[in-house]
């Protein structure tokens, strides 16, 4: 299934608020923003996903990644995109999309600009020291002042700002020691027992997916799965099955309404319905019932 096919199923929020913004001026910063997770979405352009405070589960395509303190993502917009979070967590974004060069309201600087090293369907994953952190958000309160200053020539500025960030975090691609972790799979790949027990999980949400069975499956150590699944995806393999059918759980109760909430609990594995609820509201911070209610009324 390619991209356009994903997000036409799943009934995926397109970021109208987001397309408004980036045609006033393609490159939109959100700085020190205290959130509470975000609904599934996709937009224009690019995105620099930071973490100050607090933690949280950022879903980026089919790759799910854990965020905490001085964590940094790097993805395309288009690739359907959450955050699920207990309790709020402070971020900045910078949303950046250079993809209309005929409104004569960009400077050729932008030209410089190359996101080539962004991979199409997943994110890069960077978790940065402290003092290449404190860069990070010197470099956004340098840009958030230039945007809400616009002093004379502050387009250029803006954009050579968005360009130093950019070569900053490009360079741990090529120079890895200068980061603490990046993610195993700097192309966005998985090996392929990750990705293919990833795939299996994914196609037999309705199955027996504990850590036992599935590694015997695939002829591997429970100890040696776990461990593969929290090095490359930043999240254990058990919190990978609970995400995968819980976001699938959210989908079936958008799009079967006839189908109770305790037989799509079933479906996706849960063996009840309050398991299935208890779970969906950790992650969600909403219940089954209240979410369906809210797809109905939208």
């Amino acid at each position: 299934m390619d991209m356009k096919d994903m997000i036409k199923n799943n009934n995926i929020d397109w970021n109208k608020d987001m397309v408004k913004k980036l045609k006033h001026f393609p490159i939109v910063l959100h700085s020190n923003q205290w959130k509470k997770g975000t609904g599934l979405h996709y937009h224009p352009g690019l995105e620099f996903h930071m973490t100050h405070e607090g933690t949280g589960t950022m879903v980026v395509g089919k790759q799910i990644v854990l965020q905490s303190p001085r964590s940094v993502l790097v993805f395309r917009g288009m690739v359907p995109h959450q955050m699920i979070s207990r309790s709020s967590y402070k971020r900045s974004v910078v949303s950046i999309n250079f993809g209309d060069e005929d409104t004569g309201m960009l400077p050729s600087l932008h030209q410089l600009i190359e996101f080539a090293w962004i991979p199409n369907d997943s994110c890069l994953n960077f978790s940065l020291t402290p003092k290449q952190f404190l860069r990070m958000e010197e470099m956004v309160k340098e840009l958030r002042h230039e945007l809400m200053a616009r002093g004379t020539g502050w387009e250029q500025v803006v954009l050579a700002q968005v360009l130093q960030m950019s070569v900053f975090l490009q360079r741990m691609l090529v120079e890895p020691e200068q980061v603490t972790a990046l993610s195993s799979q700097p192309s966005g790949r998985k090996s392929d027992l990750v990705q293919q027990c990833s795939d299996f999980v994914c196609g037999n949400l309705g199955e027996d997916l504990s850590l036992k069975t599935v590694a015997r499956r695939f002829a591997v150590s429970e100890a040696y799965l776990t461990r593969s699944f929290t090095k490359e995806m930043g999240i254990s393999f058990y919190q990978y099955v609970l995400l995968q059918r819980v976001a699938e759980g959210k989908r079936l109760l958008r799009e079967v309404p006839d189908v109770s909430i305790s037989d799509i609990a079933y479906m996706i594995g849960f063996p009840s319905s309050s398991h299935f609820s208890r779970h969906f509201k950790l992650l969600t911070e909403e219940t089954p019932s209240v979410y369906r209610q809210k797809m109905i009324d939208t």
